[in-house]
């Protein structure tokens, strides 16, 4: 993106200049003339860990708008139009401290919610503690199809995007309570207010009903492939042990401290 000074300009706040250079580093010559017939490759159904699985079609417990707006001179973060720019001057005052900074909402633990993301063109969306899976789009994908709709991510920033054009993510809040740090991930933007904090409510450990089954096969000794993995060796920890004391004999030898 360009500011019209042959310079790159950053979306969503100026916050300097950056002179571009364009240069070929290489050139690739591909002769196709003698090129053999291209090999039939295997499916490949890699398994997913729970926290992954794909919620497109899942019953969500609550949903709302979440922009990432600017104007004015604030960065703020927003859910369903409430919420003040988190700087230090807002959270200091009056005495405050992030522990009685107040959150935007409230999500139970073990659930889906729903987030409609305006702003996420000029400023890429992360959120702490869950990933998230993109489940509406404008269009299919973008980025030449590398951003499509299903995917997961835990930052994304979508600049084909126009201002008013929102996306659709859901999260399954599986088994962590306590504050959930949402934000944009410009640190100059973040800074200067965009960030904030959903609680995550209920009890610890508690998870999504469409998912909990899958966290008794997800991590056994094999997969749908067919491919197993090692159990740790039994003798690790005695191993680590005398390495220890040996490593203490030597430097209390070392210090004279015990005689040869």
């Amino acid at each position: 993106n360009g500011n019209g000074n042959g310079n790159a300009g950053f979306a969503g706040g100026d916050i300097g200049n950056v002179n571009l250079t364009e240069s070929d580093v290489m050139t690739i010559t591909i002769d196709d003339s003698q090129a053999a017939a291209s090999p039939e490759l295997p499916v490949f159904n890699p398994a997913r860990p729970c926290y992954l699985a794909d919620v497109r079609d899942a019953d969500v417990a609550g949903s709302g708008e979440l922009g990432l707006e600017t104007g004015q001179g604030t960065f703020k973060v927003t859910w369903n139009g409430a919420g003040d720019a988190m700087t230090e001057a807002n959270i200091e005052h009056n005495g405050g401290d992030l522990r009685t900074w107040p959150a935007l909402a409230s999500w139970n633990v073990g659930a889906v919610y729903e987030v409609q993301v305006s702003g996420i063109n000029a400023h890429p969306l992360h959120f702490h503690v869950n990933p998230y899976q993109i489940v509406d789009m404008p269009e299919v994908s973008y980025g030449d199809g590398f951003f499509k709709i299903g995917d997961f991510h835990d930052t994304l920033l979508l600049s084909d995007l126009t201002g008013s054009d929102p996306i659709k993510i859901r999260m399954i809040t599986d088994r962590f309570a306590g504050k959930m740090f949402v934000h944009c991930h410009i640190l100059a933007h973040e800074d200067m207010g965009m960030m904030n904090v959903i609680d995550l409510i209920g009890t610890e450990g508690a998870l999504f009903t469409g998912s909990s089954s899958c966290f008794n096969t997800a991590f056994n000794a094999s997969n749908d492939q067919g491919a197993s993995f090692p159990e740790p060796a039994a003798s690790v920890s005695k191993t680590v042990d005398n390495g220890f004391r040996g490593l203490v004999v030597i430097l209390l030898v070392a210090f004279g401290c015990v005689p040869l």
